[in-house]
């Protein structure tokens, strides 16, 4: 028996990310459009930002990102119940990532493992994390919890943020603002100083964040990106000594 199933899915990943890296270079090289129009009547010049929608192959790319991780960390947990069942099936098994000590469910979901396998997958668990920020925090219950909701709830894109910068900005009394209308940022300024302001802003960073409100979780590509390292780099390597 051998880590191939898992190091595959690690490896899908790995693809995945790439391809996410490369998807989210296209849409944050122009993510909004800037239109400015004299509203005369006012004596105001006003200028929208619109955002555009982030394509759907971003969240659907990072769902399929996610999901190999989980799996591999799956198959990972059915190779070692493996080791010892033959000419058994382990059936039932899986990693367990919990907030929270079950120890029924854990030992179900690791039953036929080698019991040193189990004291690393203890050790694993965001439940020993020192409070309830730092499990939330911990990088398998952020997977866990991010592939729960693209599964089961909605496609997890939390949002966008980024930096606008004008190289030459007016500051007017009162300061000028982007306030939120309909699906654009708007913001107005007196008409008078409109040609003091440089007429096209610069975006020296723009990110899409995955995730849930409601469910408190939030993250970058850098976020993800920490998730493959630690299950690719970290993790899987911590049971190679258990298969020849």
């Amino acid at each position: 028996m051998a880590l191939i199933d898992p190091y595959l899915k690690t490896t899908r990943a790995k693809v995945h990310l790439e391809h996410l890296r490369e998807q989210l270079a296209v849409f944050c090289k122009e993510p909004c459009q800037f239109i400015r129009e004299d509203d005369l009547e006012n004596q105001l010049h006003v200028i929208r930002m619109k955002i555009h929608n982030v394509p759907d192959a971003i969240p659907l790319i990072a769902g399929d990102l996610l999901y190999c991780l989980r799996a591999s960390l799956d198959q990972l947990v059915w190779c070692l119940a493996k080791i010892n069942a033959t000419p058994g099936y382990p059936e039932g098994t899986q990693f367990p990532i919990l907030e929270q000590r079950d120890a029924p469910r854990f030992n179900r979901q690791t039953s036929g493992v080698p019991a040193k396998a189990i004291e690393i997958i203890e050790s694993l668990q965001p439940y020993n994390a020192p409070s309830a920020d730092a499990v939330r925090s911990h990088l398998l219950w952020r997977l866990n919890k991010l592939c729960n909701i693209d599964k089961h709830m909605r496609i997890i894109v939390h949002g966008v943020t980024g930096i606008v910068k004008w190289d030459t900005f007016v500051v007017s009394d009162p300061p000028t603002e982007f306030i939120k209308v309909d699906d654009s940022l708007v913001m107005k300024m007196p008409l008078l100083l409109k040609d003091q302001m440089a007429p096209n802003p610069r975006i020296p960073e723009f990110k899409v964040l995955f995730g849930d409100l409601y469910w408190k979780i939030e993250c970058d590509i850098a976020g993800i990106e920490a998730i493959y390292e630690f299950v690719s780099n970290s993790v899987m390597p911590r049971f190679v000594g258990f298969f020849p």
